[in-house]
């Protein structure tokens, strides 16, 4: 994840408030999916979510360390 800040008029500010209170979720939760939706984000077509599927086979010791290298790097199960 990145931070972004932006300024907004507060009158804009209070309805994603209101908004994010209604849903249950965190301001920026709220907008994080406000965003995305605007922007066509498939949280599908990210790898890490992609054809989820329980690995069966042999890890490499160094998986959970270096999981971004697997799924979006060159390293190869």
């Amino acid at each position: 994840m990145v931070q972004i800040t932006f300024t907004v008029p507060e009158a804009v500010r209070d309805l994603a408030v209101n908004a994010a209170r209604e849903r249950g979720v965190s301001l920026d939760e709220f907008l994080c999916k406000c965003v995305a939706t605007s922007v066509g984000y498939d949280r599908a077509s990210d790898p890490l979510f992609a054809g989820l599927q329980v690995w069966e086979g042999d890890a490499p010791s160094d998986l959970s360390e270096n999981h971004d290298d697997y799924l979006y790097g060159d390293k190869e199960l």
